[in-house]
């Protein structure tokens, strides 16, 4: 039973890629290519016969370079990735210092303006003590 079941399927098989090409033109002229040509009678049929080209030899000629481009690719590809990692890191490190650089022109600007803060309290403190002082020898000159 499997053995008929395997001769009718390679049967089949083989009909289904059959090297044959039929032409063939209807009533209206027009040109059609088929397995089969319609049941209804075409104008004129002509079988075409395809010619098997198929070269083992250029077919394993060609697969060996692709197999090489492949493995070219590949390195190439690995290659990229390679250079990419390095100017990621490369890139992370200037954003690093870029941001080290705004930190400590933050700090410098904070510095600046507590000095600026400090120096404006020390100038009203001076200020306080001296019209305190003005203030304390007018009193005594009134006293007198």
């Amino acid at each position: 039973m499997k053995e008929l079941t395997a001769l009718v399927i390679l049967l089949a098989w083989n009909h289904s890629f059959s090297d044959t090409i039929q032409k063939w033109t209807d009533e209206s002229g027009q040109v059609h290519y088929g397995d089969n040509p319609p049941l209804v009678s075409p104008h004129q049929i002509e079988q075409l016969e395809i010619k098997d080209s198929f070269d083992p030899e250029a077919f394993d000629q060609a697969n060996k370079r692709n197999s090489e481009l492949y493995r070219e690719i590949k390195l190439i590809e690995k290659r990229e990735k390679s250079e990419a990692k390095i100017a990621e890191k490369e890139l992370r490190k200037y954003f690093d210092q870029l941001d080290k650089k705004a930190r400590e022109i933050e700090r410098n600007k904070l510095k600046k303006r507590k000095s600026r803060e400090q120096q404006r309290n020390r100038t009203r403190i001076k200020l306080k003590r001296a019209s305190a002082k003005k203030e304390k020898t007018k009193s005594v000159l009134k006293n007198r």
